[in-house]
């Protein structure tokens, strides 16, 4: 019976006539080799079909080809986040550890920890709200992390996200152009800096530019869920006076919202219109369809990826500070009065 040996990287290395330490740079591509060298040794390699164990690659790498991921919760924007920090990972040959904190900010410290003694390459942080702690964690260690929805200032912390404040001023602006004066909102919640309090911001900011008053009866917070939106609408319909348009600052809220109107016998948008912000596939599933702010986020998820592989490719270098594109996608949810 033949005995097949495996393949050591010092049996490569003498095959190849160079040294062990040549053999680790053509593998890891980590420092440049001179092209006839680096021929040889890929011959052999390619002769003997070696593939060098993993955990042997990283120890020689100080690599472990993993990156941490950290979201606040699984939904539907989220989801495609990681489809493009995935689709991009994969292709450089990285895959991702997950950590789904469940809205626990305590558990978002923790996992940046655990990601640490896992020893992963980068991290990509999506907090609740990227606190004071979080950012003295990232500053205090060498592990290259990229902050994703939410805009950080200050810290030479890089981070991509939508900008939360415009889109909603020009939805504003579209629903006074089809002759809404009377405009309410679903805000998310205040603590959460971007799509929580941005977003209203931006929503009472071009309200005061139209000169239109905002009534506080047509105010209301939730969390970023149909759940959480169906109740919100449920306090609004308690009110005496109506919005004639509702602004949501998800689609999720929107479409809670929308179904708590339905259910209580209101049409959409005969007696209410109705806008969200994200433009998720639901937004078109359903009836009628949604009005509202589209967001590429597997795009943002994608750049975030890129973002990443340059910090850990070329350490010390400039933070980045992007933006993704966004659109007003105008459907059937929105009534023209004029």
């Amino acid at each position: 019976m033949k005995i097949i040996m495996k393949l050591t990287i010092k049996d490569i290395a003498k095959m190849a006539g160079v040294s062990v330490a040549t053999v680790s740079r053509v593998i890891n591509k980590s420092k440049p080799v001179n092209d006839e060298i680096r021929e040889k040794v890929e011959k052999v390699i390619r002769e003997t079909q070696f593939r060098p164990n993993a955990l042997a690659r990283g120890l020689i790498s100080k690599s472990t080809n993993l990156i941490g991921v950290i979201f606040p919760q699984i939904n539907y924007t989220s989801a495609e986040l990681i489809n493009g920090i995935e689709e991009v990972a994969n292709r450089n040959g990285y895959n991702i550890i997950l950590s789904n904190t469940r809205l626990d900010p305590e558990m978002e410290l923790k996992s940046l920890e655990i990601f640490k003694e896992k020893q992963v390459d980068g991290i990509i942080l999506s907090a609740i709200h990227t606190t004071e702690r979080h950012i003295d964690w990232i500053k205090a260690n060498k592990i290259p992390v990229i902050v994703v929805g939410q805009k950080i200032t200050g810290h030479n912390i890089s981070w991509v996200d939508v900008d939360n404040y415009t889109p909603i001023t020009e939805m504003v602006r579209y629903l006074v152009r089809c002759g809404h004066e009377k405009i309410g909102m679903i805000h998310g919640p205040l603590h959460d800096q971007s799509a929580g309090y941005s977003r209203y911001k931006g929503f009472l900011d071009e309200m005061e530019r139209q000169e239109l008053p905002v009534n506080q009866d047509f105010l209301a917070e939730s969390n970023f869920s149909s759940a959480d939106g169906y109740e919100a609408m449920v306090a609004l319909l308690r009110k005496r006076d109506l919005p004639t348009a509702l602004l949501c600052a998800s689609d999720t809220i929107a479409i809670g919202a929308k179904n708590c109107a339905e259910d209580q016998g209101y049409r959409v948008p005969d007696d209410i219109s109705i806008a969200g912000f994200d433009d998720i596939e639901l937004a078109t599933l359903v009836r009628p369809q949604l009005t509202t702010v589209r967001v590429d986020f597997e795009a943002m998820g994608s750049k975030a990826m890129e973002a990443l592989l340059h910090s850990i490719s070329q350490p010390g270098t400039s933070y980045l500070e992007h933006y993704v594109d966004y659109r007003l996608s105008l459907r059937d949810s929105v009534k023209r009065l004029i």
